[in-house]
C-alpha cells in the first residue's frame, strides 16, 4: 500500500512540474510576444539605385517562395502530411532555384514575395531576405514581418521550432512612402502566441502630374480554421483599395490570397492539372464594376502538401493574382510554369499600362452623361461669347 502511494505521490510531483514547466513556457512566449502596431513606416532599402517613374507600362511577378522548404518533393505536417522542412541538400537547391529565378529575370519592375524567412530553424537559419536582395542588386526593398515565434511547439516529436518570416517587395523605382498594415487577429490564447501576425505592404510612387500609383503585397490567411479572419482581411483591404481608387490614384494589389477569385469555378485547366475545388472565393459583388482579377485562366498556382506533388494527380488551384483598378490595363497574366519545382507555388507575371482616361472603367450610362455635360458646355460657351468660341474652335 505505501509502494502505491509513494508512486502515485511521484506521478502528481511529475505532472506537477510539467505542468508548472508548460505555464512557465507560456508566460515566457506571451511576454515575448510579437505584436505589431496598427500600421508602421517601413525602412526602404537600395533606394540610391532606383530610379524615378518614367514610365505608363510596368511589370510585377508575385511568388510566394514557401521559404524554399516546399519544393515538389515535400509533404508538410500542417496540410495532413509528415514533414517539417526538407533535407538540407534539397533546401539548398530550391534556394538556389529561387535566387536564380530572380536574377534571371532582372527586367521586371516589382517583385512581391511571400515566405521570405530570415532567421528560421525550417529553412536552416538562412536570411532569405539579404541573400534575395544580392540577386537583385539595381531595386530598392522592403520587408515586413508576419511570422515571429520563437519556438512553435508542434509537431510535438519535431518541433518546428524559432520562425521569422515575412513578405518583400522590391521595386526598380523610389518609393515615396512604405508602410506595414496588420491585418486583424482573433485567435484566442494561447494559440494567438504561435500564430502569424498577418500584413500587408504598402508601397505609394510618385506619377508625373500629381497622381500616385498604390501598390499592395499582402499574403492573407489560409487554413479552414480561418474564414473569420480571411472576411476581415478582404473588407479591410477593399476599403483601402477604394479610398485611394476615390482620389484618383492608380492601384495595385497582388500576392497569396488563400482564396479563389469570384470566377474560378467557370474555369478549365490545361490538360494534365488536377483541378481543385471547395476553397474559398471571392465575394463577386466584392468589389465595383471596372475592377479586375489578373490570373491566368489555364495554369495554377498553388498545389496541395499534404503529399509530395505528382503531376495529374495532386490538387491544384489558383490563390495567387492580382487585383488592379479600373485605370489600369492588363495587357498580359500569365502562370511561369516551373512544375513547382522549389516551392509549392509557381510565379504570376502581369504586365500593365496606366490608362490616362479619367473615366476609364465607368460604364456607357456614366461616359454617356458626361459626354452630354461636355456638349452643353459647349453649347453655353458658344451662347455666352460666339467670337471667343469661335475663334478657339478655329485653333
Amino acid at each position: 500500500m505505501k509502494t502505491i502511494k509513494k508512486i502515485i505521490l511521484v506521478l502528481l510531483i511529475i505532472i506537477l512540474i510539467i505542468a508548472l514547466g508548460i505555464s512557465c513556457l507560456l508566460i515566457y512566449f506571451t511576454k515575448n510576444d510579437y505584436r505589431p502596431v496598427p500600421f508602421e513606416n517601413l525602412t526602404v532599402k537600395n533606394v540610391i539605385t532606383s530610379h524615378h517613374i518614367d514610365s505608363s507600362t510596368f511589370t510585377f511577378i508575385t511568388w510566394n517562395t514557401g521559404y524554399c522548404g516546399l519544393d515538389k518533393n515535400m509533404d508538410f505536417f500542417y496540410d495532413g502530411g509528415n514533414k517539417v522542412r526538407p533535407d538540407k541538400l534539397s533546401f539548398q537547391k530550391n534556394l538556389n532555384g529561387v535566387f536564380d529565378f530572380l536574377s534571371g529575370n532582372d527586367s521586371i519592375d516589382f517583385f512581391f514575395l511571400q515566405e521570405v524567412d530570415t532567421f528560421s530553424k525550417r529553412s536552416y537559419y538562412t536570411n532569405q531576405a539579404d541573400l534575395f536582395s544580392k540577386a537583385l542588386p539595381a531595386y530598392a526593398y522592403a520587408f515586413a514581418t508576419n511570422y515571429n515565434v520563437e519556438f512553435v511547439p508542434l509537431p510535438v516529436t519535431n518541433p518546428m521550432g524559432r520562425v521569422l518570416s515575412g513578405i518583400m517587395t522590391f521595386s526598380k523605382y523610389a518609393p515615396a512612402e512604405c508602410r506595414r498594415y496588420s491585418y486583424p487577429v482573433n485567435y484566442s490564447w494561447p494559440m494567438s502566441i504561435f500564430m502569424l501576425d498577418r500584413c500587408f505592404i504598402m508601397q505609394r510612387y510618385k506619377l508625373p502630374g500629381q497622381k500616385e500609383l498604390v501598390l499592395i503585397n499582402l499574403h492573407n490567411s489560409a487554413f479552414s480554421d480561418a474564414d473569420v479572419l480571411r472576411q476581415y482581411e478582404l473588407w479591410m483591404l477593399r476599403s483601402f483599395l477604394l479610398s485611394e481608387y476615390d482620389k484618383g490614384n492608380y492601384v495595385i494589389a497582388g500576392g497569396d490570397w488563400n482564396q479563389n477569385t469570384p470566377d474560378y469555378n467557370a474555369l478549365t485547366y490545361k490538360s494534365g492539372f488536377n483541378k481543385k475545388t471547395g476553397l474559398p472565393g471571392i465575394p463577386a459583388d466584392y468589389l465595383p464594376k471596372g475592377w479586375k482579377y489578373a490570373h491566368d485562366t489555364l495554369l495554377p498556382t498553388n498545389r496541395d502538401v499534404n503529399t509530395a506533388y505528382y503531376h495529374r494527380l495532386t490538387p491544384t488551384t489558383i490563390i495567387d493574382f492580382f487585383i488592379t483598378s479600373p485605370n489600369i490595363k492588363v495587357e498580359q497574366i500569365n502562370v511561369i510554369n516551373c512544375g513547382f519545382e522549389f516551392s509549392d507555388h509557381q510565379p504570376v507575371f502581369m504586365r500593365v499600362r496606366l490608362n490616362s482616361d479619367p473615366l476609364a472603367g465607368s460604364n456607357k450610362e456614366i461616359r454617356n452623361i458626361v459626354a452630354e455635360m461636355q456638349d452643353s458646355i459647349l453649347k453655353l460657351n458658344e451662347k455666352i461669347n460666339p467670337k471667343i468660341f469661335s475663334a478657339q474652335k478655329t485653333k
